[in-house]
């Protein structure tokens, strides 16, 4: 045995057991951190996809009974009476609990609102008047598309999503059918039953250039960590964090402490097994010495 060999530190070997059976116990938790973030990530996902779909749902629900009404008007336009609009209007507000009222603009006049109670203040308003309000009236007139504006501060108090939708006869425009959405029971159906999930939080909010506008939960959320977003074709944003982050420390905790400890138990081992065979060594050499007195 050379010198060197012989003044080596015997715990040199335990160390390294020790530091090697540390790094594979850590290694297999960072591996299960790994699985738990793209579990969580993808189960984030998915729901945010659910959220989205709910509120298109919800929302259509309304929207497709405006248009159907639209088309109408547009076929009868000559022969439509006063008393037949307010009875298809009536009618039509009968089927949907969200619905705050209906309004029908001959050009930009409104000239027709069902029902007339608590929304008196709305009626014979011309848009073109309407500086809030006409930028919309005007985009959906022009594209000859419906436009939905949220977060609308009604003239006779409240706040509604509107949903614009122009009526043409002949290729020429003759008025706008608007219905009115009361925002609290539309949201409250969108996104009231999602929000009692307790593995998430979300928020939900409208980004277009010139109209931001907070739906539902805390705006603060999108700009979170491990944040979830997804949008929509109507530019709204979906913002879904999962709750449970630290559900699984335990687990981590339990197997981070049987990493050490077994770490510890490997490392006394070799270095126990190091000083038996040192022991062994020694007294084979004092029997050799022995041997040649």
């Amino acid at each position: 045995m050379s010198p060197s060999s012989g003044k080596r530190s015997p715990l040199i070997l335990p160390a390294l057991v020790f530091l090697l059976v540390i790094g594979v116990v850590e290694g297999v938790i960072f591996a299960y951190k790994g699985k738990l973030y793209s579990d969580q990530r993808f189960q984030a996902v998915t729901f945010a996809a659910d959220l989205r779909a709910n509120a298109e749902r919800e929302l259509n629900n309304v929207l497709y009974l405006t248009r159907g009404l639209s088309s109408y008007f547009s076929v009868r336009h000559d022969s439509l009476e006063r008393e037949e609009i307010l009875n298809i209007l009536r009618v039509a507000y009968q089927t949907s609990p969200v619905i705050r009222n209906f309004g029908v603009a001959v050009d930009y006049q409104l000239s027709y609102v069902y029902p007339a109670e608590g929304n008196q203040a709305a009626i014979g308003l011309d848009y073109r008047e309407l500086e809030t309000q006409w930028p919309d009236v005007k985009r959906a007139v022009e594209q000859r598309e419906p436009v939905l504006s949220e977060g609308v501060k009604l003239i006779q108090g409240g706040e509604a999503f509107v949903y614009r939708d122009p009526i043409y006869v002949d290729d020429a425009y003759w008025g706008l059918l608007s219905t009115v959405i009361d925002a609290k029971p539309l949201l409250d159906a969108m996104f009231g039953v999602m929000d009692r999930d307790s593995r998430h939080r979300f928020a939900v909010r409208v980004n277009r250039p010139g109209n931001s506008v907070s739906l539902w939960g805390d705006e603060a959320l999108f700009e979170g960590e491990d944040v979830v977003r997804l949008g929509s074709e109507r530019g709204w944003e979906f913002a879904v964090q999962t709750r449970s982050q630290d559900a699984h420390w335990l687990p981590i905790f339990v197997l981070r402490i049987f990493g050490w400890v077994l770490a510890l138990v490997t490392g006394l081992g070799t270095y126990s097994a190091l000083l038996h065979r040192r022991q062994r060594l020694t007294q084979g050499a004092r029997g050799q010495e022995s041997a040649f007195e």
